[in-house]
């Protein structure tokens, strides 16, 4: 739960620091009448600058995992570039539209407003940790090791991250801290304690042993971290990063940079809530004939696996008799190989209706209320279904390492007609090669698609 509030919190403090920043511009500048030709062409300038140096710098992030002097000192050089990149634009356009001192005013007035936007945002994190449950964290490594990181976060309690044993092969020493089990007993223990997040702190000549225990987890919703000392595991896009001031090495992480997904998000914010409000009228008509053709609820809402293993509740419209869910193994087939297929043609489950909105795929407008909420995307892999994950094997668990979509590779290169588990690989073609320009064009193409009802039933 915290680390999604910390998530959307991210993209919330993007634009609170823009329209702080546009706050502060007007405040200053007031009612020149010099500036009356240029004023909006100011503003417009301010937004552009401002939001791609501080996607780039991303100083809105390290504000949650770094330290107070470290999340100020990103925010500083970010303002300044930012204020540099303005200076060399005013110039441009008029050296003297806007004098020295005022240029000066607006700078400094701009970094005051937006330290104080990060210090309530960094309080209110640290408050939402303090009130939470702690995160349980496992380390895998010998005991002096997990004693070194117990000591290390038990001096920063706002982390939120409490060591409560360790994982290890070796017979060590009695310790503080509680040896649970052995390095095959992981798995279990993970179930058995419900912990959220696994630090590996074993030797270098055990690297080939945490890929074998990391697969074996890639199917919990737990994340996994490694201390700096093993920077050379295969793992793709596993960047350093710091939690509470400690660095670690994580092997779970998005495979989406900060940028991309701050751009991603607020993409998907400001088209899904644009979709909701052009498109409530014709929800409610949907919702009224669902009503008046099968009783049971307009809304279906079904357990999806979403990003690291993350569990929700994914919304559509009720496609299927209420009993569907329970008659799913009657139409469930299998392959040659044994390999379950979900989808097949004439399901005797699906209503008159429902099987209308099938094939126009109207059936999922419900769920941009999901990818409002942060818990899907416009564009990524499909959620998955728990019972099919469950037979997946570990590589395929890397299709969650981004978060889920509505639409993605794999529906506009077959939709239904393609069998469930032979998707992955069209999914992380999408993780491998994603920018937001693939977005955009996997969503003309869904347009297309859906157009001409190809493959959806």
């Amino acid at each position: 739960m915290l680390e999604r509030l910390r998530a959307r919190l991210t993209g919330s403090v993007l634009a609170w620091d823009l329209v702080a920043t546009l706050l502060c511009l007007a405040l200053v500048v007031g009612d020149d009448p010099a500036l009356t030709l240029l004023r909006w062409p100011l503003y417009a300038s301010v937004v552009v600058i401002w939001t791609l140096v501080f996607i780039i710098l991303a100083p809105q992030r390290t504000l949650f995992t770094h330290t107070l002097l470290e999340a100020f000192t990103r925010l500083l050089i970010a303002v300044a570039l930012a204020a540099t990149s303005f200076a060399g634009l005013l110039y441009l356009l008029n050296g003297a539209a806007i004098n020295r001192g005022v240029f000066a005013r607006f700078v400094l007035l701009d970094l005051t407003t937006l330290a104080l936007i990060h210090l309530g945002f960094r309080a209110t994190i640290r408050w939402r940790r303090g009130r939470d449950a702690a995160r349980q964290a496992l380390v895998v490594g010998d005991a002096a090791a997990a004693t070194r990181l117990a000591d290390e976060f038990a001096r920063r309690p706002w982390t939120g991250m409490q060591i409560i044993g360790y994982v290890s092969d070796q017979g060590d020493e009695p310790m503080s801290l509680p040896h649970l089990g052995r390095l095959a007993d992981l798995p279990a223990l993970v179930r058995r304690w419900q912990v959220n997040e696994v630090i590996f702190a074993l030797p270098p000549y055990q690297h080939d042993r945490v890929v074998e225990l990391s697969l074996q987890l890639a199917s919990m919703p737990v994340m996994l971290h490694t201390v700096p000392t093993a920077l050379d595991l295969v793992f793709v896009r596993a960047p350093v990063e710091t939690l509470g001031g400690i660095p670690l090495v994580s092997l779970r992480e998005s495979a989406l940079t900060a940028s991309q997904r701050v751009v991603k998000r607020a993409f998907d914010v400001v088209v899904s809530l644009i979709l909701i409000i052009v498109l409530m009228p014709l929800m409610a008509l949907i919702a009224l004939l669902i009503k008046l053709e099968s009783p049971g609820p307009i809304l279906f809402r079904q357990e999806r696996i979403g990003e690291h293993g993350q569990r929700f509740q994914m919304l559509k419209f009720r496609s299927m008799y209420i009993d569907a869910d329970q008659r799913w193994r009657e139409v469930a087939q299998r392959d040659e190989r044994g390999r379950l297929i979900h989808k097949v043609k004439d399901d005797p489950r699906v209503t008159r209706i429902g099987r209308k909105l099938r094939r126009t795929s109207l059936d999922e407008l419900p769920q941009l209320f999901n990818v409002l909420r942060g818990e899907m995307s416009l564009v990524g892999p499909r959620p998955e279904l728990p019972y099919i994950a469950a037979e997946y094997e570990p590589w395929q668990w890397q299709r969650f390492r981004v978060p889920p979509g509505m639409t993605g590779w794999w529906q506009v290169n077959g939709r239904s007609e393609k069998p469930m588990h032979l998707h992955t690989e069209d999914d992380l073609y999408y993780i491998q090669n994603y920018s937001f320009w693939l977005d955009l064009r996997i969503l003309l193409k869904t347009i297309i698609v859906v157009w001409r009802g190809h493959g959806a039933y």
